[in-house]
């Protein structure tokens, strides 16, 4: 019977032994607000791309639309953010 009740006790609390755990939210980048401002001007970029080639066809664009040289284009304007 003890050692059941040796058992139950382990199978209760198994991590009586394990480190605390850093306080929460775990930061999962060190420069998370850098990356989420290169995001958000990528974004940006993006968009105002996608709007002047819609200007110039007169019709609503997608990236998946878009011609191999604008494509290009595109990722040239994006390399530079």
């Amino acid at each position: 019977m003890e050692k059941l009740k040796q058992l139950m006790e382990l199978q209760i609390a198994p991590d009586a032994d394990r480190a605390e755990v850093e306080e929460l939210p775990i930061r999962v980048a060190e420069d998370w607000d850098a990356v989420i401002s290169r995001a958000n001007t990528m974004a940006d970029v993006i968009d105002r791309h996608l709007e002047f080639e819609s200007k110039l066809q007169g019709r609503e664009l997608r990236p998946v639309t878009l011609c191999p040289e604008q494509k290009v284009s595109l990722v040239s304007d994006l390399s530079s953010v």
